[in-house]
């Protein structure tokens, strides 16, 4: 194997290295009609983790010359360009933003309004009726407080013509 300390071996450097798994699919991906040894795969996995490294530290550069404590991808492209990789720029932020566009759509059924077993013109009809309950409900508290306050007027008058002609009669004696 590689010299370099980025190597794969224990399980503790192997959390900081690319997973195989997925380098293998990509050299089966991009070389489906040619078969690699497993020494050339492994040497494969030793170049991505030591050509992210490197990016990484490249990256830290240009973020540490900004002045600036968070890597953003404009620091990463810079990287690219100061290591020599320029014709891969627009790879990179094509491949950029289609992980992005991806990630927004997860983010998009994760975070997104539960759907309904209503279609939205169900949803719309079912709103109305209940708008249309709610405005019956209160018309008829409307007549109701009407009917009281009627009431309780002509109960009051109707005191009050007593009182006058209690009134009234008392004069008349």
């Amino acid at each position: 194997m590689m010299g370099s300390p980025h190597n794969g071996g224990s399980g503790e450097e192997d959390d900081k290295c690319v997973p195989r798994a997925a380098v293998y699919k990509m050299i089966k991906d991009c070389t489906p009609q040619i078969r690699v040894s497993g020494e050339a795969k492994e040497f494969f996995v030793q170049c991505c983790n030591e050509f992210i490294h490197t990016l990484a530290l490249q990256a830290n550069a240009v973020c540490e010359r900004q002045a600036k404590k968070l890597i953003h991808p404009d620091h990463i492209v810079t990287a690219l360009d100061n290591l020599g990789f320029n014709s891969y720029k627009t790879n990179c932020l094509n491949a950029m933003e289609t992980a992005q566009e991806e990630m927004a759509q997860k983010r998009k059924k994760l975070h997104g309004k539960p759907t309904s077993i209503y279609s939205q013109e169900e949803l719309r009809r079912q709103q109305e009726l209940l708008f249309e309950q709610a405005r019956e409900e209160l018309q008829q508290l409307e007549e109701d407080d009407w009917a009281k306050t009627q009431e309780l007027s002509k109960e009051v008058l109707r005191k009050k013509l007593e009182a006058t002609r209690t009134d009234d009669d008392n004069y008349d004696d």
